[in-house]
Formats: structure tokens, C-alpha cells, sequence
């Protein structure tokens, strides 16, 4: 039997989905909550806090942050997610692997899954789904990544 796990994801939360080739084989398996994610693009800092004693160049700051808190979030969240699907694809929960995400986002889990994980992707699609149902989800995937 070829397992596939289905993870539709977006900044906020990632619902896993296993899919099988049993009838009714669709069910949420997991969902892993990014608990900074409801803040992205809303109330977390994003510009820098004004200094003292800056130069007067265009130099940049030694200390300057170069990647914002909800780039950081985003990151730390994609990082939670590969070591889940790495620890699942060990325990033998899978064997193909779907990702649904927007760009941006599926960008950004590529560069933290790891290789073993990334093997297994056999179908993407560049959407935010995450806040459908089960159903709603089910049905806008192409039948070719479940079977």
C-alpha cells in the first residue's frame, strides 16, 4: 500500500492528511499551530526601531537584523514542520508526500525539509487551502497525487 500524506499549510497552521488507497482513506492526521503566525502581517514589528548614534552613512548597522520577526517565524514554523514530516516518514506514515501551500511559503518549507523528506514530494500546488475543510481540501486535489 502507498501512503500519502497530504500537508496543506499556511502561516498559522499545517494540517497533515493522510490518504490511502483504502475507501474513505482521507483523514487529518495532525495539525501543527505556528503560534506567532496569527501576528505575521498584522501586529509584529517589521521596520526597525530608531537608533541613537547612527552614522551618518548609508552604511549599515553591524546589529541591523537582516531578516524580519515574521520572516523569522515563518522559518522557525517550516523548521517545525520538516522535523515532523522527517520523524513520520521514519515511522513509516508515509511514502509520498504532497505540500499546498502559497508560494512563498512552500519556498521557504524546500529550504528546510531535509533530503529524505524532499525525495518523497510527489506533488505541489501553490495555493492557500489551509483554511478549508477536509472535504473542500480533498476535492480541489488533483486525483493523480492521491493515487
Amino acid at each position: 500500500m502507498s501512503n500519502v500524506m497530504v500537508v496543506v499549510a499556511d502561516s498559522v497552521r499545517a494540517r497533515c492528511f493522510e490518504a490511502n488507497t483504502k475507501p474513505a482513506g482521507w483523514s487529518e492526521v495532525a495539525c501543527l499551530v505556528n503560534p506567532d503566525g496569527r501576528a505575521l502581517g498584522r501586529d509584529a514589528p517589521t521596520e526597525r526601531l530608531p537608533r541613537t548614534n547612527e552614522s551618518a552613512g548609508p552604511s549599515r548597522h553591524a546589529i541591523e537584523p537582516h531578516t524580519s520577526l515574521p520572516e523569522k517565524s515563518l522559518d522557525a514554523f517550516a523548521r517545525s514542520i520538516g522535523e515532523t514530516l522527517e520523524r513520520d516518514r521514519r515511522a513509516g506514515r508515509f511514502e509520498r508526500l504532497v505540500l499546498v501551500a502559497a508560494p512563498h511559503l512552500l519556498g521557504v518549507l524546500h529550504a528546510r525539509l531535509g533530503k529524505p523528506v524532499r525525495e518523497c514530494i510527489v506533488g505541489e500546488l501553490k495555493l492557500d487551502l489551509a483554511g478549508l475543510t477536509a472535504e473542500e481540501i480533498h476535492a480541489r486535489l488533483p486525483r493523480e497525487f492521491l493515487r
